[in-house]
């Protein structure tokens, strides 16, 4: 074992960096966060590789921004997807948080149809629209669900983590009502007859956008979803990572890792953490699925 591998090497490195992570934690990243709330600027983290603009709001996420070199987590499934997209497809962002992922969708695609029911992430998201001059979105402040009606949002201290249920992504600040509406609903009014790519990313409610989409996975009127899996955010609001996967598998939907895996049946009750992809024949999409240097996060 080397000098530099050596639990007392490492022992004393600790103790010397300890001081200077006690102060970035307790003194730099909140001054941060207070500049950029103070000010009247936006500051942005631009990823020009990809496109992506994502605005910065707090000291933390920019620490986590630099060391990552990534303007957001998403990186990595966008890497992979982005070769599925054509100029002719209509997406449905559900969950559109504060508008990065919208706009690079926008970018590659004919039509947005972007929902979020946080007010300030919206308002964020209108920011973005404006500021790059995206044309092609349209933008409801709803929560997308099983039915429609009003449900209490709760609203998280870190805006990414917002969610119609006190999941344990982190604590709950307030809540405040939201309207929801159903995918099928929403695409019967608006004439919506096909969408091409269905991304949901609603914190633990998965299974419910799914089955408020009920109609559109029926006729195969669905190209290819793509959503997220997190055990511990299921459990905190009482679900299982089943709950996703039936109103895709009973409508002849196969569920799909990343790199084009398709899940056993036995992974279906048992799988892991991540994000995955489904559509009625994944056959089309997998040879075509892009590759990422991006984590997964």
């Amino acid at each position: 074992m080397g000098l530099k591998t050596s639990f007392p090497y490492r022992a004393v490195r600790y103790g010397f960096r300890l001081p200077f992570r006690i102060y970035s934690t307790y003194i730099t990243e909140p001054i941060i966060k207070r500049w950029i709330k103070q000010s009247e600027l936006m500051v942005y983290v631009h990823d020009p590789k990809r496109g992506l603009l994502r605005p910065v709001l707090e000291g933390e996420r920019l620490k986590w921004t630099l060391k990552e070199n990534l303007s957001v987590d998403a990186t990595h499934w966008l890497d992979v997807i982005e070769p599925l997209l054509t100029k002719q497809d209509i997406v449905l962002d559900v969950g559109t948080n504060i508008g990065t992922i919208a706009n690079w969708l926008a970018n590659r695609t004919k039509h947005v149809h972007g929902f979020e029911p946080h007010p300030a992430n919206i308002e964020m998201t209108r920011d973005q629209i404006k500021f790059r001059k995206t044309k092609n979105i349209t933008l409801s402040q709803l929560a997308l669900g099983r039915e429609p009606g009003t449900l209490q949002l709760h609203v998280k201290s870190f805006h990414g983590h917002h969610s119609l249920g006190d999941t344990a992504a982190s604590p709950t600040v307030e809540k405040i009502d939201v309207e929801v509406d159903t995918v099928d609903r929403y695409c019967s009014t608006h004439g919506i007859e096909r969408i091409d790519f269905l991304k949901i990313d609603v914190e633990g409610f998965e299974d419910e956008v799914l089955q408020g989409a009920t109609s559109m996975l029926k006729s195969h009127s669905i190209g290819f979803v793509l959503f997220e899996l997190r055990h511990s955010i299921l459990a905190s609001v009482g679900k299982l990572s089943k709950d996703i996967f039936t109103p895709l598998t009973e409508n002849g939907y196969s569920v799909f890792t990343l790199d084009g895996r398709t899940l056993t049946a036995s992974e279906y009750d048992h799988p892991s953490d991540g994000d995955y992809l489904a559509a009625v024949n994944p056959e089309e999409f997998v040879p075509r699925l892009g590759t990422s240097t991006a984590p997964a996060f």
